[in-house]
């Protein structure tokens, strides 16, 4: 699948995934895609709860071991 951007925070503990991925969506347009990259526990988590409150649509979710890929319509 296509994406605008992407966000590897692998490695990286919460907040700074959300806080990396805030940034990115804040510099691109509605209906671009994003494709956010993490490994903290709560990293699906926590981004599921930011796609919520910022009414974004997850598209897509994969898993591969401790490391969870998503891709987000902003």
């Amino acid at each position: 699948m296509f994406v605008d951007n992407e966000v590897n925070v692998v490695g990286k503990a919460c907040p700074m995934p959300l806080i990396a991925l805030a940034k990115t969506v804040r510099t691109m347009r509605q209906g671009q895609a994003v494709r956010i990259t993490g490994n903290d526990p709560i990293f699906e988590e926590s981004i599921v709860e930011f796609c919520r409150e910022g009414r974004h649509e997850i598209l897509e979710t994969k898993r591969e071991g401790k490391t969870v890929s998503m891709i987000i319509r902003v």
